[in-house]
Order: C-alpha cells, then sequence, then structure tokens
C-alpha cells in the first residue's frame, strides 16, 4: 500500500473499470441524458469506489496498521448512503425506471454479501464481474434507453467476461507475492532444475493486466467515435 491508505483502499483501477462499463452501456444504447448519466457516475464512483471496499476492510482488517475498523465501517456505509441517493436521484430523473431500480438492488445486495461475513456463497469471482462489469453496463443502457432487449444482455456478458480474464491473473499475481523474494529452484518433470524469481512470475501477467484494463478505459471513447461517425 502507498502512503495514502484512504486513495489506495478505493482500488481506483476498478472503481474506473465499472465506470467505463457504464459508459458502454450508455453510449450503445446512443441516448444521452447528462444529468442522470452523471448521478449515476457519482453513484457508481462512492459505491464502487469507497463503499464497497472500506467495508470489506472494515470486516477483513487488512490493514489494521493503517486504518481502524470502526472509521473503515463509517466511510464504507456513509458511502453506501450517498452512493444510493445519487442512484435514487438519477432513477428518479428518468421517471422511476423499475428496471435501473432492479439493477441498484442487485448492486446493493452483492456489495452486502460480497463483503461482510454472513455467507461465503457469494464471496466469488463471478459475483465480482457481475457487479463491476455486468450490471454497470446494463445501468448505462436501461438509463440511456429506457428499456431491455438482447443487446444490453450481450453487452452486460461481454463486460463481465472481461473482468473475469482480468481477476484470474490478478488472483495469481497476488499469491505469487507471497513467496520468497530470492529465486526458488524449481524441478521440471525431466529434472532440470529451473531457478523462478518473484519478477519471473509477476511480470509478464501484471503486463496483461495492464493492458486490458487501458484498452477497458478507452473501449467508451471507440465506441463514441463509432457512434457519431456511423
Amino acid at each position: 500500500m502507498g502512503h495514502n491508505i484512504y486513495v489506495d483502499l478505493m482500488y481506483l483501477p476498478y472503481t474506473f473499470l465499472s465506470i467505463s462499463y457504464l459508459l458502454d452501456g450508455i453510449i450503445v444504447a446512443g441516448r444521452f441524458l447528462i444529468t442522470a448519466d452523471a448521478f449515476l457516475i457519482l453513484a457508481y464512483f462512492f459505491g464502487h469506489g469507497f463503499a464497497s471496499h472500506f467495508i470489506n476492510e472494515a470486516y477483513s482488517s487488512h490493514f489494521a496498521e493503517s486504518i481502524s475498523a470502526s472509521k473503515a465501517k463509517v466511510i464504507g456505509y456513509f458511502s453506501l448512503l450517498l452512493s444510493s441517493f445519487f442512484g435514487l436521484t438519477a432513477a428518479a430523473i428518468l421517471k422511476w425506471n423499475i428496471y435501473l431500480l432492479a439493477v441498484g438492488v442487485l448492486e446493493i445486495f452483492f456489495m452486502i454479501t460480497y463483503n461482510l461475513p454472513l455467507t461465503s456463497f457469494f464471496h466469488n469471482d463471478l459475483v465480482v464481474s457481475v457487479a463491476v462489469g455486468s450490471l454497470p453496463a446494463l445501468a448505462g443502457y436501461i438509463a440511456a434507453d429506457g428499456s431491455l432487449s438482447m443487446m444490453p444482455f450481450l453487452l452486460a456478458a461481454l463486460c463481465g467476461l472481461i473482468v473475469s480474464l482480468e481477476i484470474t491473473p490478478s488472483r495469481f499475481i497476488k499469491r505469487w507475492r507471497r513467496m520468497p523474494s530470492e529465486p526458488v529452484k524449481v524441478v521440471l518433470k525431466d529434472g532440470t532444475e529451473v531457478a523462478l524469481s518473484l519478477s519471473d512470475l509477476v511480470n509478464r501477467p501484471e503486463r496483461v493486466i495492464k493492458i486490458m484494463l487501458v484498452i477497458s478505459y478507452l473501449l467508451p471513447a471507440f465506441l463514441f467515435l463509432l457512434r457519431i461517425c456511423s
């Protein structure tokens, strides 16, 4: 973690990832309602950027030496209230669209069941893929179009798949970083000994993750250019 625990705990790469998928949904639908879109962006910024990660920290205490559980709870739940307020404001602007409200309820449900120590059933990568990728794309499309069809579900499935592909190597990297920093000997099937360092294991997967994140961030701009050029 860096010098600023609050910024670090926001996990900005994944926060901006969910916002980029929200924008993908809006752009694919092709109708821009600036005020409602702005409130949705704020809802996801505070929901995924603050609420989800600080609530998770409050109950997991991975960085207890830097932030207390009580402070993490205050920030997390206050951010959840802010996120809900912004989301409800967007829904009100859109005349209380039932589909958008349903997406909001699902986001809150997954946020609570994933982060709180209630059950481990929802604490998995599938929930992260749906909450960070699929649901934001759906929310964006619904906000712009006001209805549902096959297109937003295909987009949601694609965004969820991309998140899943990004999560998988990051899990391995997190596990490998627990290894000793000095090279370790690995015996291959043919009996050959190979010395592997931590950098040998993590450098290439980290580059792949960074490339996928950049592509995800640039995708809304690419879709927007396609929209205005078509």
